[in-house]
């Protein structure tokens, strides 16, 4: 038994099983229901759990790219030079290209949430705050954009998973 390959494969599945997880429940179930709610609600959720889901959800990320990365080079008779080249190669390339741009777009997403959470804060703050019918459009405009990109984040994970799993059998 090769004891480096299993573990780095078993950190591998279980933080990939997070961000994918993760990914999905974000946008399919939670976002969807906060969004469809007060704005007062989504204020209380986004100051109590945005920075947790970043910190944990970046890490299973970074934990999955990085021993993906640690795979290829560990599994028997694979290496870098094989990415594009062969039908394995292709499928892991495909899933590793669709992994980072999940990465980047999960990021650029995590850095808007931080935005809106520090705007509703703001706003908390200030009890003269009025909000105007201009303000009120910009904010449900961001609000859509962030779902669009957390629908695309859980998108492209999922094409990550589905052409990795199948790269040993093309």
């Amino acid at each position: 038994m090769d004891l480096p390959l299993v573990i780095t494969r078993l950190i591998h599945i279980v933080s990939g099983s997070f961000w994918v997880g993760a990914a999905i429940y974000l946008a399919v179930l939670l976002e969807p229901k906060i969004r469809s709610g007060s704005i007062d609600l989504e204020r209380q959720i986004l100051r109590r759990t945005s920075r947790l889901n970043s910190l944990w959800i970046t890490s299973a990320a970074v934990l999955t790219i990085v021993s993906g990365f640690a795979l290829i080079s560990l599994t028997p008779g694979r290496s870098m030079s094989d990415l594009g080249e062969s039908g394995w190669g292709t499928m892991i390339l495909i899933g590793l290209l669709a992994a980072l741009a999940a990465f980047f777009i999960s990021g650029f997403a995590g850095m808007a949430t931080a935005k809106l959470r520090r705007a509703f804060e703001s706003a908390g703050d200030n009890p003269d705050a009025t909000t105007t019918p201009e303000s009120e459009q910009q904010l449900a405009l961001f609000r859509r954009r962030l779902s669009s990109l957390g629908y695309l984040n859980a998108v492209l994970v999922i094409i990550a998973v589905g052409t990795m799993a199948v790269a040993r059998f093309v």
